[in-house]
């Protein structure tokens, strides 16, 4: 089993903003959120550098035009120290963000290079044409249960033997 780790790109996040919303701000760094399809409240607390950004927005949202689907989440912000986004409530992020992986399982080469990742149950994210054709012929017509977002053990276990069977190796993220 391998360890999910995230890279940063913030395609996870790119479209939250529809999902979670800011209700009320407390203070310059505590607000009340909702998780729309649950319609659950939850608090969240913004990290330290990032809170004049994340109040700034919330005061004049300049996303509010963009398409249903297509907002970002409020606390998703550029990483001033590096490449790529940073959540800014990552300490205090939801349960449907902890347990929130863009890929399911990485697949490995014959020479362990990593080929590609499974994101979801039936696409895979891969320049190898082989394993995408491999993919596409062998593996998602599989059925794949959703287990409240975790792999079915027994698709993991189909997929596994497939790619083993054409010399790739899968690994399975929790």
């Amino acid at each position: 089993m391998a360890d999910f780790t995230c890279d940063s790109c913030g395609k996870c996040c790119s479209s939250f903003g529809s999902f979670i919303t800011i209700e009320r701000q407390l203070n310059d760094r505590d607000y009340y959120c909702r998780y729309s399809l649950t319609r659950d409240l939850f608090p969240v607390h913004v990290d330290r550098d990032y809170a004049d950004e994340v109040s700034d927005r919330y005061s004049s949202p300049s996303d509010s035009a963009a398409p249903a689907g297509k907002r970002p989440c409020p606390f998703l912000c550029r990483n001033r120290g590096g490449n790529g986004f940073i959540c800014t409530i990552y300490d205090s992020r939801p349960q449907v963000c902890r347990g929130f992986r863009c890929y399911r399982m990485l697949v490995y080469d014959a020479d362990n290079r990593l080929s590609g990742k499974v994101i979801g149950a039936g696409e895979i994210s891969t320049s190898d044409e082989t394993l995408a054709r491999l993919w596409n012929e062998q593996i998602v017509a599989i059925p794949h249960p959703h287990l409240q977002g975790k792999n079915d053990p027994a698709w993991v276990k189909k997929v596994i033997g497939i790619l083993a069977a054409h010399g790739y190796r899968g690994d399975a993220v929790e």
